[in-house]
């Protein structure tokens, strides 16, 4: 009955969540929106029709913001409120940030102006937008999106409530937290932790084993997939409490495997842990990518 009742709160959270949240963004009232940064090259978005999309009837633009900056703490933090988050890794020292900026108002003028007052800030590697304070009772809102290629090596944080969020090719500590949507995680490497509430997720490993602390991949309502390849190594570690656990390649346990599993595969290694509360977690044999 505890149990329950912690669930139902939990359940209740997470309403609420989604229904105030995906009309809100942050809020600076009391202070001046900060200007663009000059290096900001702006254009339309690919493929978008503003004339024909719209928010519960209301009128629809669409800006793609592209910028490029450095690191010097070798330290990003990405935040959005209503949108994705795409990091891919690459052999670089910079950051290549692409943001794509929806916004929708009772009539094209009024979202042209709204939009000329959202500002995204990248100071100090922390990325997130700066712009009108939007409630549930007011007309018009805005969402934006964030994709962006970086060092391959890094330390970063990824926060979104309204969206998913991609990590590929990345080694390093991360962190991600998503209130409603899903995760995908592709060929990490590093001491990567994180959890959705409303959402499933999908890892790819890559190479022999993991590289690093480990991997703890959390969802309250949601699935959870694990491909690997064939001859990898590491100490598996899968728990559930409504759904199943099934494994698609002979590996040794004791007892049966239904709500929790806890195995070494190959020669062990790294603990690669994944939870959830609502669904199945599914680990077999496979390769490629996650895309």
């Amino acid at each position: 009955m505890r149990r329950f009742v912690i669930f139902a709160c939990t359940i209740v959270g997470i309403v609420a969540l989604g229904v105030l949240l995906p009309h809100s963004q942050f809020s600076h009232r009391a202070l001046a929106a900060p200007q663009l940064q000059t290096n900001w090259s702006t254009g339309a978005c690919a493929g978008n029709d503003s004339n024909g999309w719209g928010h519960w009837g209301e009128a629809h633009v669409c800006e793609l913001r592209e910028s490029t900056l450095t690191l010097p703490s070798g330290y990003l933090s990405v935040q959005t409120t209503n949108g994705s988050i795409d990091i891919a890794g690459e052999d670089r020292s910079d950051v290549a940030l692409e943001a794509t900026v929806n916004v929708w108002a009772p009539s094209e003028s009024a979202a042209n102006d709204l939009q000329k007052k959202i500002a995204i800030i990248t100071a100090d590697g922390n990325i997130h937008a700066h712009g009108p304070h939007i409630s549930f009772f007011t007309p018009g809102g805005y969402s934006i999106s964030y994709r962006l290629r970086v060092p391959s090596k890094l330390a970063a944080d990824f926060h979104t409530v309204n969206g998913g969020i991609h990590l590929s090719h990345l080694d390093g500590r991360l962190r991600f937290g998503v209130v409603n949507g899903a995760v995908t995680l592709d060929h990490l490497n590093g001491d990567v932790e994180g959890q959705t509430v409303n959402g499933g997720i999908h890892i790819v490993l890559a190479g022999a084993g993991w590289q690093g602390a480990g991997l703890s991949a959390k969802t309250v309502n949601g699935g959870i997939g694990v491909s690997l390849p064939e001859n990898y190594s590491a100490h598996l570690e899968a728990a559930t409490v409504n759904g199943g656990i099934s494994v698609d390649f002979p590996i040794t346990v004791q007892g049966m495997i239904k709500h929790h599993l806890d195995a070494t595969i190959g020669s062990g290694g790294p603990a690669i842990h994944t939870q959830t509360v609502n669904g199945g977690i599914t680990i077999k044999h496979g390769g490629g990518s996650a895309e």
